[in-house]
């Protein structure tokens, strides 16, 4: 029990430090590029810079809790002892989803994202997939976090948990339509990054990508004895 809590103290104590670490460094790249270089106005910071910030920090930290597997896989010495951070780091991660959810719910509307909305303000095709792809990814990562959870978990048949626990990959290649069906335009206009500095739906993108790659090269590379 001592080693419970301790466990569960370190690997929420960690959780947050990584949390700060990661979301002062992308609530800076985001003030950079779109109020300093892109010249979007300041009064914008609070919801609409904040939620982009917020959206690359939840991708950030939910795929710190998915590559951890494959990096115990390859440096078992090093990273297994780490595997227990994978929940706490998970259920951290959907919180911060959440929250971006729930100011992009606010925010959403032919003022801040034109490109998503038809001249009488119904969304267009663009608009609706990306949504969709979104409600979907939010809606197994709860999923995939209530399970997470120690009193959830113990209820659990193992094989029934390492299935919903796995549905985590499927929930982050629905991240990553959504963010192509919303940011592709923009990755491919590279005359319009500011400074050089990619899109934030592209880094975010990009990540994804990295853990998807991974987890596939754990399933072809065959375990070592």
């Amino acid at each position: 029990m001592a080693k419970t809590h301790e466990e569960r103290a370190s690997g929420w104590k960690w959780s947050f430090i990584i949390f700060l670490i990661v979301f002062i460094v992308t609530f800076s790249y985001s003030i950079l590029r779109y109020n300093i270089l892109k010249q979007v106005p300041v009064d914008q910071i609070p919801l609409y810079i904040f939620n982009k910030a917020i959206s690359l920090t939840s991708v950030i930290i939910i795929v710190f809790s998915f590559i951890l597997g494959p990096l115990a896989r390859f440096w078992p010495n090093k990273f297994v002892p780490k595997l227990y951070f994978r929940k706490y780091l998970g259920v951290l991660g959907f919180g911060i989803a959440a929250l971006h959810a729930f100011i992009s719910l606010l925010i959403f509307n032919l003022s801040y994202y034109p490109r998503f909305f038809l001249e009488d303000g119904k969304l267009n095709l663009t608009g609706e997939l990306s949504m969709l792809f979104g409600i979907l990814a939010i809606f197994i990562f709860s999923a995939v976090a209530t399970t997470s959870l120690p009193s959830v978990e113990k209820l659990m048949h193992p094989k029934q948990w390492k299935f919903v626990q796995r549905l985590g990959y499927l929930a982050l290649i629905l991240v990553l339509f959504h963010l192509v069906v919303m940011g592709w335009g923009g990755w491919i206009n590279t005359a319009g990054w500011p400074s050089g500095l990619l899109p934030i739906s592209l880094i975010a993108a990009g990540v994804i990508i990295l853990v998807l790659i991974l987890r596939v090269i754990v399933i072809i590379v065959p375990r070592k004895k």
